[in-house]
């Protein structure tokens, strides 16, 4: 008999917010293999510790004694647009955490988001020491503007710390426009190789996306740029978060907002809803603009993350 288990998405990072389930299976001595619902989920599954394997969603074929448990298929998605006003007026903010705890729960499955297992890695020897920065997502709205994140490398440089760039340029302009700037890129062409480089970082500054759940996973100190209509937000003690702001009518974005007919769509095309174009206000008045490399460095020594940064000016 084995537990299939479905991510809450079809993202990277779907996998390691979905983790929890999976490993709360795995104590419980079941037979789980992780159902992977598009290519950038694949190859995850060696590096969790006790899992049987991955099979393709269109794979699938259950036998006798099965269970499948898809995190997607629960009335709190497939019957709501997440971080539409409607939602928000039931459910309150946007919290991924709290929402596949509910979604565990009704599978019966308890589960708790405080103490992580990391994944098995390899630790990178050119990530050793050094702050790794994780500039690129699939929504722009989520991105930092460059100008900031250049502020933040000379601060870093100047205290005698390194930062290093991981992601990749021929897919996020984020990525290519920090390595046309002169930013030491590490290549990760696979998930594995990625989180072998967050899991190497002394500490990693990150927007919301699948790269920043894996340091968080992995027990890494994580600065996370949050997005305030979008909560990703992690529980975990080693993970700090900083909010941008709700952009005002100029941004240029269309808010998010239940589309006619959703109570009877797939929670995948609800998704597909989110309006992902980047704000279109200057850096300093648009969403995530509102977090300054100032309120960045000085969380960091607040935190003592960085020792050398507090003998240094900010």
């Amino acid at each position: 008999m084995t537990s299939y288990v479905a991510p809450i998405g079809t993202g990277f990072g779907d996998v390691l917010i979905s983790l929890p389930v999976i490993d709360a299976l795995i104590a419980r001595g079941e037979t789980v293999c992780l159902v992977t619902r598009s290519f950038r989920q694949k190859d995850i599954a060696p590096r969790i510790e006790g899992i049987c394997g991955e099979v393709e969603e269109e794979q699938l074929q259950l036998t006798a004694g099965d269970r499948y448990f898809n995190l997607r298929d629960h009335p709190i998605q497939t019957e709501h647009v997440w971080g539409s006003k409607e939602f928000e007026a039931w459910f309150g903010p946007t919290d991924f955490e709290k929402i596949i705890s509910i979604v565990a729960h009704d599978f019966q499955i308890p589960i708790s988001f405080e103490h992580l297992r990391p994944l098995k890695c390899n630790r990178r020897q050119e990530a050793l020491g050094k702050i790794g920065f994780v500039p690129g997502s699939d929504g722009f709205y989520k991105h930092w503007p460059t100008g900031y994140w250049l502020q933040l490398r000379d601060a870093l440089l100047q205290a005698g710390l390194e930062p290093i760039l991981i992601g990749k340029p021929e897919e996020s302009p984020a990525v290519n426009e920090l390595l046309n700037h002169g930013l030491t890129w590490v290549e990760s062409p696979t998930p594995g190789d990625a989180i072998d480089l967050v899991s190497s970082c002394r500490l990693v500054v990150a927007v919301d996306t699948g790269l920043m759940h894996a340091a968080v996973q992995q027990g890494i100190p994580t600065v996370a740029f949050i997005h305030p209509k979008n909560h990703h937000v992690r529980s975990a003690a080693n993970c700090f978060n900083l909010f941008g702001i709700v952009c005002p009518d100029l941004c240029g974005r269309d808010p998010i907002t239940t589309p006619e007919g959703a109570l009877a769509a797939s929670g995948l095309s609800v998704a597909l809803k989110f309006d992902h174009r980047l704000c279109q206000l200057p850096p300093a008045e648009g969403c995530m603009g509102a977090i300054t490399p100032s309120q960045v460095l000085t969380l960091i020594k607040e935190k003592g993350l960085l020792p050398e940064l507090s003998r240094t000016q900010a």
